[in-house]
């Protein structure tokens, strides 16, 4: 379908909305808790939650927006100018992909250019050498910051961080995400917004004034808010999500552990009887915890901070993806709450089942069964060991062949038949390549042409970029939003009642 067409059913579906939408003076939004293996509202009444993420925004990840090169890609354009990106694909070949899980940015990338340097001509191979410690990739977001700071000083890398969360979500996409069926937003967040290294629990209001807005907006379309510490202090996991690619020293700097619980005592100091937040998720993806032990002791520090303050509001912990090792899949990994003396908790899983793109379609959906039938064994096994509430925060079967469509419907109907809780990965994305995907619901509808070179780039070019980046230029991928609003209108049903 035309651009146009999508421009014009975008601002239908707004003036629409608006119209059947109460003034926020009538909104009161219904505290909620935990009852055994539901959440329910104030009159013991069940509440299925199905929301969605906006990733991207108050923790950048700069291959959503595409606001520059992933580090991966950075490498063969350094390697391309010089005439030698083949030789340079050859060498990832040699030495295998980089896993993030196991090794270390720094040590892998010493490790390719040896092996690159094998490959290439002296000469050419010290001009590479030269033009990557001159602009050394962005692996996460403090490299960004850093590299804007460097080239903009403080006021004009401002503008630009300004400039981007002014315009990647705003109220309309609240509107939009009410209008499709969803009831809660996750809204994942970085402690830098909140908090600068220099100046430890000391806050400032840069990070609050987009959570007060978004909470703001949340309640005047009627929707709830998580809030998700997706970047903590340190690094609970070793992945750029973090804001630092390989960093995962949360778990063993208590000082960074302390620095967090601060932190989420202050956040629900100024939101305790706001019942719009309905929850507080922890730490996301804690993958860095060594086990169990770990795990509970950082956690528990941080539940005893906020309910210091706030009695009330359900608290999210993930497993950290714990629940895929052999050490935990088959006895379970959450400890009993009751046994910790935690009320009011919800635990959480993420997972991304994928398939080869060279699999047949009826190949492709089998493998998410295959990983749907496991989800479900776990699922019910942590359940009926905790008596928790159980919430899938992220997932995604990523691409968009058919079988991967098919694949979020199979996800996202076994969840509603158990009565667990939901939130895709994520809400809007730019396919820079166009390689099709489903990791937005909205995707960018027309060609990037240009991924921004920050090293380079004058400001006015990044900001002219972020410029572009309003809803009105996103479009509803339409075979995924089907199917997502088709499962966000299926019945409640209870947890402990689940197929």
């Amino acid at each position: 379908m035309s651009v146009n067409f999508h421009r014009n059913l975008f601002v239908l579906l707004i003036f629409v909305f608006s119209l059947i939408s109460p003034p926020v003076s009538a909104r009161k939004m219904e505290p909620l808790k935990v009852q055994d293996k539901d959440i329910v509202d104030s009159k013991g009444k069940i509440v299925s939650m199905r929301g969605i993420n906006f990733g991207g925004w108050l923790m950048m990840e700069t291959w959503i927006p595409s606001i520059e090169m992933e580090w991966h890609d950075h490498l063969p354009r350094l390697a391309k100018e010089i005439g030698i990106e083949k030789e340079l694909h050859k060498a990832i070949e040699q030495i295998s992909e980089f896993d993030d899980d196991t090794e270390k940015i720094w040590d892998y990338i010493p490790r390719l250019h040896n092996q690159f340097k094998k490959l290439v001509e002296k000469e050419k191979y010290q001009a590479y050498i030269e033009l990557f410690e001159r602009e050394p990739s962005i692996f996460a977001a403090k490299d960004m910051d850093e590299v804007l700071r460097r080239r903009f000083g403080d006021y004009g890398a401002g503008e630009i961080w300004n400039a981007f969360h002014d315009i990647w979500i705003t109220e309309t996409d609240f509107q939009i995400a009410k209008a499709m069926g969803f009831n809660f937003i996750r809204l994942p967040f970085w402690y830098r917004w909140f908090e600068n290294d220099d100046t430890p629990y000391e806050y400032n209001e840069y990070g609050f004034q987009y959570l007060d807005k978004a909470i703001a907006w949340a309640k005047e379309h009627g929707l709830y808010i998580m809030l998700d510490l997706h970047g903590a202090v340190g690094g609970q996991s070793p992945w750029d999500h973090t804001g630092e690619l390989s960093r995962g020293e949360f778990f063993i700097n208590k000082e960074y552990q302390k620095r967090s619980a601060a932190l989420w005592k202050t956040i629900a100091k100024r939101y305790k009887d706001d019942t719009t937040v309905f929850a507080y998720d922890l730490l996301n993806e804690p993958f860095s915890a060594k086990g169990l032990e770990d795990w509970t002791i950082a956690h528990d520090m941080i539940y005893d901070a906020i309910r210091s303050i706030d009695p009330d509001t359900i608290i999210v912990m993930e497993d950290g993806y714990k629940l895929e090792d052999d050490k935990w899949k088959d006895k379970g990994f959450f400890p009993d709450p009751k046994k910790m003396g935690w009320k009011n908790v919800v635990y959480s899983i993420h997972f991304y089942s994928g398939s080869d793109p060279l699999f047949s379609h009826e190949e492709g959906l089998d493998e998410h069964k295959k990983y749907a039938k496991e989800i479900l064994r776990v699922g019910q096994m942590e359940q009926k060991r905790c008596n928790v509430p159980l919430y899938f925060g992220e997932f995604s079967t990523m691409d968009d062949r058919p079988n991967d469509i098919e694949g979020m419907k199979l996800f996202l109907e076994l969840f509603n038949k158990q009565g667990w809780h939901w939130s895709p990965w994520t809400f809007k994305y730019v396919d820079d390549n166009n390689e099709g995907t489903i990791w937005g619901v909205y995707q960018y509808n027309r060609p990037w042409k240009r991924t921004p070179n920050i090293y380079r780039d004058s400001k006015g070019f990044i900001l002219e970029k972020i410029s572009k980046l309003g809803m009105e230029n996103f479009s509803m991928h339409e075979e995924y939003g089907k199917i997502l609003q088709e499962c966000l209108a299926q019945p409640v049903r209870s947890a402990g009642k689940g197929e």
